[in-house]
């Protein structure tokens, strides 16, 4: 295995285990820096599909004619033999980098839409809590090897080839289904982000961002899904909630529930509760007595 993976890092090798932590299985490698490191010393390929997740500054890469920057917490697809060089005057950053071996991917492509040597667009992507979890449960099974971590790892190995070809851009031909799936699921990931986080503070663009589109594309594809606008959704998320606190929560004031819905002006919390409701925040307690 370990002569197998020089192969496909290629020109990263030597890797150190005091500057990065290697996680590895026949298939797929997660490989995480341990300290800020300079990437452009020199262009390069891989003879395996790369991921590059930066955890640090944004940092520019060239890939072949194109220039394409990485955004934190992002992920930018590298393709075999594709080849790569960050240009930045100060290439430093820590960042994630997972590669998958090209047969074992191409081979789940055919399996799904009969589509060989697989190529992925070189565009960010979000990098969402479903493969974060699913990439932490790969590394802690190679962390603590309990019975079955092999057959596990390679479990997760397939979902994590099955979810990049669900919702990367690439010529995998998938059934329409599954292309409609994917081109919903960025808006399922703004509303998800809603409901988690309506109680803090956030803007368009951060939702933009979410959903890796152009704030004003998202704002016209969530409003043709959603039939809101992303406000007005984050509105009623917070009124839906102020709602249920009044009927669960009568030992609570008014004011409390304004700051719990999300609030943080307890004038506009009762104008637009009034608005979504047809009663003020106090009117709805006295119907509840």
């Amino acid at each position: 295995m370990e002569q197998r993976w020089k192969e496909i890092l290629g020109q990263l090798q030597p890797i150190s285990p005091s500057t990065v932590d290697a996680f590895v299985t026949d298939s797929m490698g997660v490989f995480i820096t341990k300290q800020p490191m300079k990437f452009n010393e020199v262009e390069h390929i891989h003879q395996g599909y790369e991921f590059i997740i930066p955890f640090g500054p944004t940092t520019t890469y060239k890939l072949q004619k194109k220039t394409v920057k990485t955004e934190y917490n992002k992920i930018l697809p590298v393709n075999p033999g594709q080849p790569h060089i960050a240009v930045d005057e100060t290439s430093i950053t820590t960042l994630m980098a997972l590669f998958i071996d090209v047969q074992f991917l191409n081979n789940i492509a055919k399996s799904v839409s009969n589509t060989t040597e697989l190529s992925f667009e070189n565009i960010s992507y979000a990098y969402d809590a479903y493969l974060q979890n699913i990439l932490t449960d790969f590394i802690n099974e190679l962390k603590f090897k309990q019975c079955g971590h092999n057959l596990i790892t390679q479990s997760i190995a397939i979902q994590v080839g099955v979810y990049l070809l669900r919702h990367f851009k690439s010529n995998c031909l998938l059934p329409v289904n599954e292309r409609y799936y994917a081109e919903k699921k960025p808006i399922a990931r703004a509303r998800d982000y809603i409901h988690a986080n309506y109680q803090t503070s956030f803007s368009l663009n951060d939702l933009a961002q979410v959903a890796n589109l152009s704030p004003y594309h998202f704002s016209r594809v969530f409003k043709a899904e959603v039939g809101k606008t992303p406000v007005e959704y984050m509105l009623d998320v917070k009124i839906n909630h102020a709602k249920d606190l009044l009927l669960k929560c009568r030992d609570k004031s008014v004011t409390e529930i304004c700051f719990e819905s999300g609030f943080n002006n307890l004038s506009h919390f009762s104008r637009t509760f009034l608005k979504k409701v047809g009663i003020t925040p106090t009117g709805f307690i006295r119907q509840l007595q």
